[in-house]
């Protein structure tokens, strides 16, 4: 940076300063220059320096149509003899996507559909949540309510409770006990005992049991049958349809289901594409540095969800177990935005209020949550990424083979999960 640069703009910002500080025995303006060189020339030039590095830079950038991973970094800097400054920045480039021959590509992707029986489960689904329990002295069957009073062991050491016993509320067939468990207690009536070695998932949510193989005995201290509602006007009602008409509820069931099927889809294709797009260019070089930032934000993700999940003080998982994924994410980034650029795919803002306003459709009060996201510019701008990245694939999707497989609805979605 040539000298005549630096004081001309040094010269300038004392000449604002001037008007601005007090200097005992001076009137505001009228403080001579050789004083205010004396008392803040080097803070002026710091200021001068540090703005003229950072336009220097961005002009660089610009010019040489760079694109950067990161801010960038100023290895060596200093005074020149002549009054002049002399540094040197480096600069983290984003990898280039070379050029992608997508005419010649495959990809295999799933759809399918809402039928009536699909509508008919949720019903069935929404008659279980509001089913009257009742005391039962038939045999257990899949589907009854069971409270089992158990210890577990590890031979003749007891693992959980510390002493006693505990009761344990079970739903056949739907709860996360294993399977052994519910097998033991199916066919058993209220008052029976029994006793086996059970293999506890680690995910089990008794932390002393689980992830271990333990000896559970245990006697059956209640059972209940569900009773099934009719689907009256009162049921329907329940579930916010004023009408209360049948016909009305499956209308709204179908039309989430929809809703839900059309995310799924989405999720299923945009998957099945970038993984297809990330193998044409497998050999991009990815820097450690982008990878060890992009694993270590994944890890601290993770730590959120658990704290969601009621977990207090989780672990920090190691960085390294998330590089994989890391990688995978900023090669999805670097496809969506060098298509985006490429082909000049600007945001749909009209693809961004739809968006916004399905959102909107699961809350209570709809119109106060599209309020809140135009309000809120980090929700809009996830929402913006979001349009943004489904405009790519689409358009992905009309250049590429695309090969569609149908599939039943219960499949997709829980595939989708």
């Amino acid at each position: 940076i040539p000298a005549e640069n630096i004081n001309s703009q040094v010269a300038e910002k004392l000449k604002e300063l001037s008007k601005q500080v007090r200097i005992k025995g001076f009137r505001p303006g009228k403080i001579p220059k050789n004083i205010l060189k004396q008392r803040y020339g080097s803070h002026a030039r710091q200021e001068v320096l540090g703005e003229i590095i950072n336009s220097s830079i961005e002009s660089a950038i610009k010019d040489n149509n760079l694109t950067i991973a990161e801010r960038p970094e100023i290895t060596e800097a200093k005074d020149l003899d002549d009054g002049g400054y002399s540094f040197v920045a480096k600069l983290e480039l984003m990898p280039e996507v070379p050029e992608i021959d997508y005419a010649n590509i495959e990809i295999k992707t799933t759809t399918s559909e809402v039928t009536d029986k699909d509508v008919d489960k949720m019903i069935k689904k929404l008659q279980k949540q509001k089913q009257e329990w009742k005391d039962s002295k038939a045999k257990i069957a899949k589907g009854d309510l069971v409270t089992i009073e158990y210890a577990a062991k590890v031979g003749k050491s007891q693992v959980h409770p510390e002493s006693g016993t505990e009761k344990m509320g079970i739903l056949l067939g739907e709860s996360g006990v294993p399977d052994e468990l519910i097998e033991a207690i199916t066919g058993k009536k209220k008052g029976d005992k029994d006793s086996l070695k059970v293999d506890f998932p680690d995910v089990f949510n008794v932390k002393e049991m689980a992830g271990k193989k333990l000896n559970i005995e245990f006697e059956i201290v209640d059972h209940k049958k569900g009773k099934l509602p009719k689907i009256d006007e009162e049921f329907v009602k329940a579930f916010g349809v004023e009408s209360g008409k049948e016909e009305d509820l499956k209308a709204e069931i179908r039309e989430n289901l929809e809703r839900e099927l059309a995310n799924a889809i989405l999720i299923k294709t945009r998957d099945a594409v970038l993984k297809t797009i990330r193998k044409e260019i497998k050999d991009i070089n990815i820097s450690e540095k982008m990878i060890a930032r992009e694993s270590s934000a994944l890890a601290h993700q993770s730590m959120d969800q658990a704290r969601q999940m009621g977990v207090e003080n989780p672990e920090h998982p190691d960085h390294k177990d998330f590089e994989k994924s890391a990688k995978e994410r900023i090669i999805n980034s670097l496809i969506i935005s060098n298509i985006a650029k490429n082909e000049n795919i600007q945001v749909d803002y009209t693809k961004v209020r739809e968006k916004v306003i399905e959102v909107s459709q699961t809350f209570e009060d709809p119109a106060q949550i599209v309020e809140y996201y135009y309000k809120t510019p980090e929700l809009l701008s996830s929402i913006e990424n979001t349009v943004l990245e489904s405009q790519v694939i689409d358009w992905i999707t009309s250049k590429v083979k695309l090969q569609e497989k149908k599939i039943a609805f219960d499949k997709i979605m829980n595939s989708a999960d």
